[in-house]
């Protein structure tokens, strides 16, 4: 009887081995920037369904977009991984691939898959230029803090706006935001 009860544990540890590959143990285990950092930079490059970029003056609690700008299929995003060294900034490299007015481009900014500034990271993707250069006031570097809304395998959504104090204590902030749909088939 004993031996029939070590040859059922036996196998029931089989089962449980092959059912928790190691491939499962560490995805079971993967923390939540590791999570966003796989899923952006593995299964090759995003198809950007959209971009939408606006501007507003906010003051009084009450928002005037001065630009407001949608691109759809709008070229091709690469993020490389923020362990690459290639930014020098301890960040991965997000590769926009496009075409505006007839000629291709290519725009490269610097990513990171928390925000330096906050404790609740989860949540949040950071883009900065590469080199870090000044916001068009001339105060701060251009960072933005984007809420990821959307992270599946084959579907990413993010986007926030970035605030600036108007200067001369008039208590209204310049505002730019961006809003990104990416996928790959």
């Amino acid at each position: 009887m004993k031996t029939k009860s070590n040859i059922i544990l036996i196998l029931g540890m089989f089962f449980l081995m092959g059912l928790f590959s190691c491939e499962k143990i560490d995805e079971l285990l993967e923390s939540e920037t590791d999570k966003t950092v796989r899923i952006f930079t593995e299964g090759g490059v995003w198809k950007v369904d959209s971009l939408v970029l606006k501007t507003d003056v906010l003051s009084s609690g009450i928002s005037n977009v001065t630009s407001d700008s949608t691109f759809l299929n709008y070229g091709t995003i690469e993020f490389k991984s923020p362990n690459e060294a290639e930014s020098g900034y301890g960040s991965g490299l997000m590769i926009h691939r496009y075409t505006k007015n007839g000629k291709a481009r290519i725009d490269t900014l610097a990513w990171v898959p928390y925000n330096f500034k906050s404790v609740n990271q989860e949540k949040v993707i950071t883009i900065f230029t590469m080199p870090p250069v000044k916001d068009p006031t001339g105060h701060k570097y251009l960072d933005l803090y984007l809420d990821l809304q959307i992270r599946q395998e084959n579907k990413v959504k993010f986007s926030g706006w970035r605030r600036t104090t108007i200067s001369m204590g008039s208590g209204g902030s310049y505002g730019f935001y961006r809003s990104y749909v990416l996928t790959r088939k």
